[in-house]
């Protein structure tokens, strides 16, 4: 699955439809948030009005096949389409700062999974 999304992300960006800071702002404050306590399939079973899955599929599964259709296909991840990626990531989170930013990202997930540990027993 993340290869999915990577692939799906590189396209974006090299097309030019959405910055890689929009991507991530896009997973990080939308879809990661959600998916961090549910995954994708009860999210969407939660999503359809108390209905259910099948409901939900029924009434978007449509959708869902015609916009899978426009996807490319899979990347080399290589040439041009690297540069500019990697130019805009590296605006986002310059290469001497990884080793920081790697620790305030475990620092993160550490807390959230303190969180989820909280959460887990309140169910």
């Amino acid at each position: 699955m993340q290869f999915a999304i990577i692939n799906e992300c590189y396209h974006l960006v090299q097309d030019g439809v959405l910055s890689a800071k929009d991507i991530d702002r896009v997973m990080s404050e939308g879809l990661g948030l959600r998916y961090a306590f549910l995954g994708p399939l009860e999210t969407i079973h939660l999503n359809s009005t108390g209905n259910g899955i099948e409901d939900y599929c029924k009434r978007f599964g449509g959708s869902i096949f015609e916009v899978s259709q426009t996807f490319k296909p899979t990347p080399l991840l290589e040439g041009s389409g690297l540069r500019e990626v990697a130019k805009q990531v590296n605006q986002m989170s310059p290469i001497n700062r990884i080793p920081d930013r790697a620790k305030w990202r475990d620092e993160c997930l550490y807390k959230l999974a303190m969180l989820k540990g909280a959460q887990s027993e309140r169910r």
